[in-house]
């Protein structure tokens, strides 16, 4: 997503930063209102998001060292192994 100016300002001023905004862009429900697409991450979200996150840590700290063979063109996982 591009990011105007005000808003980057804005950002700036508020602390914003730009990894929660492209975190929420593909990761929370957005609802339309007053002719624009509205995310709200609300407190009991913000707290459940983080807890999703931490398992998912979890398990990626578990797989290290784990190699995914791919095709050519990027479409078909071929295999999975440990080294």
């Amino acid at each position: 997503m591009k990011t105007t100016k005000h808003a980057e300002l804005r950002m700036n001023k508020r602390g914003v930063h730009l990894k929660l905004v492209d975190y929420a862009e593909f990761f929370l429900p957005s609802f339309y209102e007053n002719q624009c697409n509205k995310i709200f991450l609300s407190k009991k979200m913000a707290k459940a998001e983080a807890k999703k996150i931490r398992k998912f840590a979890e398990i990626i700290e578990k797989h290290a060292g784990t190699e995914l063979l791919i095709d050519q063109i990027g479409d078909n996982l071929i295999t999975v192994y440990r080294r």
